[in-house]
């Protein structure tokens, strides 16, 4: 049976390629994947638009939060 992801984190990005794009990290280690994820979506112009991407572990993942500049929802 799958497992629902726990949201982790949202926020806005503020500058950059993907400037006003919705971030969501989600945590899959108990699920299917074992690992996380980064969803960012555009969800102004283009609703259908976004990327994923997977990291193994937390290092990972915050090595790549360093390239995004965030308002991060409290």
């Amino acid at each position: 049976m799958d497992q629902a992801m726990d949201i982790i984190k949202k926020g806005i990005i503020r500058s950059g390629e993907y400037k006003g794009w919705e971030i969501e990290i989600d945590d899959d280690t108990a699920g299917d994947t074992t690992g996380y994820y980064i969803y960012i979506k555009n969800m102004k112009t283009e609703p259908n638009t976004g990327y994923d991407l997977w990291f193994l572990n937390m290092e990972e993942l915050k090595n790549e939060l360093t390239f995004f500049d965030v308002d991060w929802d409290a």
